[in-house]
């Protein structure tokens, strides 16, 4: 059985799939939560099990009291 993406639902065959946060994305769906800029392995940040870029997630983590 394959896994749904945790952002549309919709399922994600082994071609498309990126495992990451414990959860399963395609990678058109594998985007910062506030820029919406497409990620990779190698350029995103977790915060919260969320996917962020550098740039935001150092804003999101001040703006939710973890410092920075």
């Amino acid at each position: 059985m394959n896994p749904q993406c945790a952002r549309c639902g919709k399922i994600v065959y082994p071609t498309e799939k990126v495992s990451c946060l414990d959860k399963n994305w395609h990678k058109g769906c594998f985007h910062c939560e506030v820029c919406k800029m497409t990620l990779n392995m190698k350029n995103y940040k977790g915060y919260d099990k969320k996917p962020y870029c550098s740039a935001r997630s150092r804003f999101e983590r001040r703006d939710q009291g973890g410092g920075a």
